[in-house]
């Protein structure tokens, strides 16, 4: 159902099945794919993309401006893939820089009250709490989960599968599969409880815990401790994204507990 009391411009672009809720405000250049469903008193700006069978809360704002001082009003865009819920009084700014867009994959759930900055790069199945709050650049992988009330400074990484606990400031790269917390964040170990529910095999988890150990729990440095990973362990997928995630950290990653 598409309320009588929502106002569409003439060059949106509406698939099957769309629902808007009252006093929603939807602007041109704007694609809606089919399925979704849109709650009141949400508006969409100009050059966003929204594919099929999402969830729009109330209040939610998404591709207004960036909060950037250098942004001139240049076309960008935002892009939103399919099955994703997102909460009431969400904001998704668009991106800064010609043609660039601030993406969020597939399948993520988004809770209230979050703000995703401009450039942001959000993969698939990700869960991001209550009141948490990323700041521009940030990029979250796959499967991640990022507690309530948590600030991501503007450039950090989180990996896949990692996690942050709530009421953490994140500073610096959390590294895949493992897990951490804090205003002075510390990684704690590895994100053991989800792992296994993403089904990850007792050898996968084992071959990741000695990693971990070398990096987070020996006397080498970084450089040493990466180096042994590769002499010493088998190199698996995971231990190739854990590697690849830190050998191109540009802010550093967290430290350890």
């Amino acid at each position: 159902m598409i309320s009588r009391l929502r106002w569409i411009h003439p060059k949106a672009s509406l698939g099957k099945g769309v629902a808007i809720g009252p006093f929603t405000i939807i602007s041109p250049s704007v694609e809606i794919g089919n399925n979704v469903k849109i709650g009141p008193y949400v508006f969409i700006d100009e050059n966003v993309t929204i594919d099929e069978g999402c969830e729009i809360g109330p209040g939610v704002i998404i591709g207004k401006r960036p909060f950037d001082l250098n942004y001139q009003g240049e076309p960008t865009q935002v892009r939103i893939g399919k099955h994703n819920i997102i909460g009431e009084y969400t904001t998704i700014h668009r991106a800064t820089g010609e043609n660039n867009a601030t993406v969020i994959g597939d399948d993520n759930l988004i809770m209230a009250y979050v703000h995703i900055g401009h450039n942001c790069q959000i993969g698939n199945n990700v869960v991001i709490t209550n009141g948490s709050q990323l700041g521009g650049y940030v990029k979250i992988g796959d499967f991640a989960n990022i507690g309530g009330m948590v600030g991501i400074h503007q450039w950090t990484r989180v990996g896949e599968y990692a996690m942050v606990g709530a009421y953490s400031y994140l500073v610096k790269d959390l590294p895949p599969f493992l897990i951490g917390q804090g205003v002075f964040f510390r990684v704690r170990g590895l994100n053991l409880v989800g792992l296994r529910r993403a089904g990850f095999s007792q050898e996968r988890i084992g071959l990741l815990t000695k990693a971990y150990r070398l990096i987070y729990r020996s006397n080498l440095n970084l450089s040493d401790a990466l180096t042994k990973i590769k002499q010493e362990l088998p190199m698996t997928d995971d231990l190739k994204i854990l590697l690849d995630f830190i050998q191109k950290s540009k802010r550093g990653v967290c430290l350890k507990q």
